[in-house]
């Protein structure tokens, strides 16, 4: 656990002697029944990272998976690619969407799986991964215009599909309290952040980060997902979290749009007049940015995004 999450610990032990947050966490007992997400990256190794594997190798995988099979189909058959022709063969609509894209479904199916049997009352899982998703799709959606990139189109995709993965944690670690939690946050309409942070002394974005550090996940992901509520002017002081900036903003996209539902029912307003699009506007190409077209386009695309993750989340 890093330093920042030691001293928020021992600040959360003073006020609250009970038996907190951290103390899970410490618990070798308690975290080692997390869903595991490396179990979901070997799979993934295995189908399509291979410099050597064949598309018919990838689709003799698909294939037994009879559920993964129907998605790919109506992914590469959905609005969001609007093929000229209906799709019916499983190695044609790879080939279609494309390997970074079925990678990224895959993820989106195995995390539903690793987590539908985590009990709780406020939240349905599927509605919650819809959400991740459509962040995840709109987050690579954003990356695709800036000026600068160091990360793959793919690493922002699974930054914006795990950007809440800390309330998986906390859900799974405090189901009792992560219910108390969120249906104060959905009741009274404010950030799921707020609340975490007065019960328990941090946030789902730091919770979130510590597990993925666990599971392997690259640092510059990790420190995405810490940041993605932390305020935008204190985000920009810090040279790890300037990928927060686009997951923020890709979150709400998809809150003003209604594309799924982690918990956060606070009002988004207008993401286009927000402080998170004009920094990101600023980090764009010039000529992106300056066509009269730029919003509709992305509104467009916000529309069809939900399309096609509709089609993966069934």
């Amino acid at each position: 656990m890093n330093a920042l999450l030691y001293k928020t610990s021992d600040l959360a032990r003073k006020t609250h002697p009970e038996k907190s947050i951290f103390d899970y966490l410490e618990d070798p007992k308690a975290t080692a029944t997390l869903p595991s997400l490396q179990s979901v990256l070997a799979e993934l190794d295995n189908l399509t990272q291979r410099s050597n594997i064949r598309l018919d190798e990838v689709t003799k995988l698909v294939q037994v998976d009879q559920g993964m099979s129907l998605r790919v189909l109506r992914m590469a058959n959905s609005v969001y690619y609007a093929p000229a022709q209906p799709i019916i063969d499983v190695q044609d609509a790879i080939l279609y969407i494309g390997l970074n894209t079925f990678r990224g479904a895959v993820v989106s199916t195995r995390c539903i799986e690793q987590t539908c049997h985590i009990r709780q009352e406020t939240l349905d899982w599927k509605e919650f991964w819809t959400h991740g998703a459509s962040v995840g799709h709109l987050t690579v959606e954003l990356a695709s215009h800036l000026k600068e990139s160091a990360l793959s189109l793919e690493s922002y995709y699974l930054m914006g599909l795990l950007h809440d993965i800390g309330k998986v944690v906390l859900a799974h670690l405090m189901p009792e309290k992560f219910d108390e939690l969120y249906a104060d946050a959905i009741l009274s309409r404010r950030p799921p952040s707020e609340a975490e942070k007065e019960s328990l002394g941090i946030d789902h974005g730091h919770l979130g980060a510590w597990y993925l550090e666990k599971q392997g996940i690259p640092l510059p992901l990790c420190e995405a997902v810490r940041f993605h509520h932390c305020p935008l002017a204190e985000a920009e002081t810090k040279p790890q979290a300037r990928h927060a900036l686009i997951v923020q903003l890709a979150d709400l996209m998809a809150r003003h749009h209604h594309l799924g539902q982690s918990g956060n029912q606070s009002d988004t307003g207008d993401p286009f007049s927000s402080a998170e699009w004009e920094a990101y506007v600023g980090q764009c190409y010039s000529g992106v940015v300056d066509s009269k077209n730029f919003k509709g386009v992305l509104v467009e695309r916000i529309t069809k995004i939900s399309e096609l993750v509709r089609s993966i989340i069934a």
